[in-house]
């Protein structure tokens, strides 16, 4: 997990925005995969995981509207979706001015701050890694995780890194 954290944080140093906005919005279905008996999961695991676990911080985002907000930017490539009740999501970026606009609501639009909402979404990823690391079902859907392997992984391909 650390690895997949670790890289959404390192796009957002390098500034690229759009590759963390579709990481993060994706992490709510690792997590609640990884706590599903049979490693899968579906909207409603999804907007379970958002109220338990990030949901607090964001009281203008329902778990409908993060659901429906990750389906357009994962799916279609859009920051809105259909029956959102938000026409938009505006995601503010670092400026020159350094300012730094977050959970507003303009006319029809919710606006966030992009590295602001990531970085609440990887802390809140960490935060329920913490509470659920020694979980059995978690720890055996773990195995089955994405790992980046530096050596290659024998023996299909040796000395070059490889991620599976």
């Amino acid at each position: 997990m650390d690895v997949i954290l670790n890289e959404i944080e390192k796009a957002l140093d390098s500034g690229l925005y759009y590759l963390a906005l579709v990481s993060v919005l994706s992490l709510p279905d690792v997590c609640s995969a990884l706590e599903s008996p049979d490693g899968s999961t579906a909207g409603t695991q999804y907007k379970a995981w958002y109220d338990r676990w990030l949901a607090a911080r964001y009281p203008r985002l329902t778990r409908d509207d993060i659901y429906r907000l990750r389906c357009g930017v994962v799916h279609q490539g859009r920051f809105g979706h259909p029956g959102m009740q938000y026409a938009r999501v505006l995601f503010t970026l670092p400026n020159a001015n350094r300012l730094v606009f977050h959970k507003n609501v303009i006319s029809d639009a919710l606006n966030l701050d992009a590295v602001t909402f990531c970085r609440d979404i990887v802390h809140a990823v960490r935060e329920w890694y913490e509470d659920r690391k020694n979980d059995p079902v978690v720890k055996a859907n773990l195995a089955r995780l994405l790992k980046l392997y530096p050596d290659g992984l024998a023996p299909y391909i040796v000395g070059v890194p490889v991620i599976t």
